[in-house]
């Protein structure tokens, strides 16, 4: 692991002569990119979406089927920040990525829920933890639809007529069926960026690490130090929002 001690633009400079032209790069995300949009992590101190709610209540099955309108609730306020947010200058410079590197195929694999990538412009993006923007069935009939803002939701599936719940993963739960994709995509591709992940939640983890043993750069973008640091190619300990719009003027 080499730790980067200069400038962002050094960093990015670098960066860019590092990574060249490559066929493939992986970008993956958690919620540390969003926190530039004012989106607390779910365990941040006093700001966390945790804060003063048993996760088990709001976001597992069994809470779901003992008192289904507390996770609605909570959800919906959620979803409300979500709503009120927008994609900061880390997501617009990884959207941005796909214009100026025409030839290399982008893949944003993110843990996070909130769609801010898309909003961004990003359009190849797995959700590995779904999206509080949809909707779908409780028994996986097939039945989704888009949650929008201001629309009353729907207690029922129109398909099935089982319980609809928010489009997201929760405690004990398999992750979404992007997350085979995302595997494939770390096991093929030649570049992947680690940002804002704590590299510590479990099986996203592994993402990262599938990368460095079919032999890609592995490069961490986070103002901490994780597991991940002592095994990436380079750790750079500068916040997305600073080190993305950087390597997009490196890379002009």
């Amino acid at each position: 692991m080499l730790l980067f001690s200069g400038s962002v633009s050094e960093a990015a400079s670098q960066i860019a002569q590092t990574i060249g032209q490559p066929r493939e790069i992986v970008i993956f995300t958690g919620a540390g990119l969003s926190a530039d949009s004012g989106i607390p992590t779910f365990r941040d101190g006093e700001t966390g979406l945790w804060v003063d709610v048993d996760p088990m209540e709001v976001a597992s099955i069994e809470g779901f089927e003992r008192d289904p309108e507390k996770v609605w609730a909570w959800h919906e306020e959620m979803r409300q920040r979500f709503d009120s947010a927008r994609p900061n200058p880390g997501h617009l410079a990884i959207a941005q990525l796909e214009l100026l590197l025409p030839d290399t195929c982008i893949t944003v694999v993110t843990q996070n829920i909130d769609g801010l990538h898309q909003d961004a412009g990003s359009t190849n993006v797995l959700e590995i933890h779904g999206s509080a923007r949809r909707l779908r069935c409780h028994l996986r009939c097939g039945f989704s639809v888009a949650w929008l803002p201001g629309k009353l939701r729907a207690h029922t599936c129109p398909k099935c007529e089982a319980l609809l719940r928010p489009d997201v993963v929760w405690f004990g739960e398999g992750l979404d069926p992007g997350f085979d994709q995302a595997l494939d995509a770390a096991d093929r591709t030649n570049v992947l960026f680690a940002v804002g992940t704590s590299s510590s939640v479990q099986p996203a983890a592994q993402i990262p690490l599938v990368a460095i043993d079919a032999g890609a750069t592995v490069i961490e973008v986070n103002l901490h130090a994780t597991p991940l640091s002592r095994l990436a190619y380079e750790s750079i300990r500068f916040g997305a929002s600073e080190f993305f719009p950087a390597l997009c003027k490196a890379l002009r």
